[in-house]
């Protein structure tokens, strides 16, 4: 299957893809490409967009929020009404862990686990512990509070291995540390940065950088670092996206896809069901079917922290497109 050129858009700019809320777009999406159906479809005249986000790090896309979830916007899936040729994100932006930096205490994580750890030996059950963590639930993060709670059982019998359990809370601390020096802006930057010089290379050579664009031990920053890289890299062999050079699959239409369907004999219902993916959010209908299916991008070959695969499902009636990341 091959995409005409007027089909596809490379790196579309936020203003060709957001229908609105442009500044909020750009503050936590990346947009890779833009889709015309037409590729699928000959009559339908309707542009979609493969959409990443900038929080990809550690864990998964807004886990620390779920108060902020809905049907279609929850862990590592985030939703779109699709306004004419364009997007509207369909969630409260709060879904985005960014939004609530700044709103916590400086240093509660660190702060918090400090008075854990020193507090450590009064108490005597977790109704108690929880009890006590229930005046800082809502002023550190999810994780590490979490964190404080499961491992409870574990740190008050670790008497006879108190190096280890004193070094794990070394850990925790320093982990706490993290979120209090505004660690997921960090990882916001890495990813738009990582993101920026991809696109510039892909501006210069026509063709996106087909590695791991970042993540690698020594940070990569420019264009010359990436052209070096890739130089370095060429005796091992290097393969482009099969669709417009950016998408992996549309479809089920890969040549890798139809390869696992022939030799499994995998009908491709059983293919449209997803079970043979790590994804953990799939986006549903009313009557339980899931969005049509259109296709997925690798998501490390344009940010530091990528997902493995993400894909794209769109809902024609509900006018809803839908990304769910999926990690290996």
């Amino acid at each position: 299957m091959k995409i005409e050129n007027k089909h596809i858009k490379l790196f579309p700019a936020y203003e060709e893809v957001f229908a609105e809320d442009i500044e909020q777009a750009r503050k936590h999406f990346l947009p890779i490409c833009s889709l015309n159906l037409q590729a699928i479809y000959p009559t339908e005249d309707q542009w979609l967009h493969f959409v990443s986000v900038k929080e990809i790090g550690e864990g998964c896309v807004g886990q620390e929020t779920h108060d902020y979830h809905s049907q279609y916007c929850k862990e590592d899936m985030y939703a779109f009404d699709v306004v004419g040729n364009k997007y509207k994100f369909a969630g409260d932006w709060n879904y985005f862990i960014a939004e609530q930096v700044g709103k916590q205490d400086k240093n509660c994580n660190e702060d918090t686990v400090k008075a854990y750890r020193a507090n450590l030996s009064n108490f005597e059950s977790r109704i108690q512990l929880e009890q006590w963590l229930q005046a800082y639930k809502d002023k550190i993060s999810d994780t590490i509070y979490q964190k404080l709670l499961s491992k409870y059982k574990y740190f008050i019998n670790g008497e006879p291995d108190k190096k280890l359990v004193d070094r794990l809370l070394d850990e925790l601390e320093d982990e706490a540390k993290e979120y209090d020096s505004d660690y997921i802006l960090n990882i916001y930057q890495k990813n738009e940065d990582t993101y920026k010089v991809g696109k510039a290379y892909f501006e210069k050579h026509g063709k996106i950088y087909p590695m791991t664009i970042g993540n690698y031990s020594r940070p990569i920053s420019t264009i010359e670092e990436l052209e070096q890289h890739l130089a370095d890299s060429l005796q091992y062999g290097v393969e482009y996206p099969e669709f417009g050079g950016i998408l992996d699959d549309i479809q089920f239409q890969s040549k890798e896809s139809i390869s696992v369907m022939n030799e499994y004999d995998i009908p491709m219902e059983e293919m449209n069901s997803f079970e043979g993916t790590n994804l953990i959010e799939l986006p549903y209908d009313a009557e339980g079917n899931i969005f049509e299916y259109i296709g997925s991008f690798t998501g490390y070959l344009f940010q530091c922290y990528g997902a493995d695969a993400a894909y794209l499902f769109y809902n024609k009636e509900l006018k809803k497109a839908v990304m769910c990341l999926e990690y290996t």
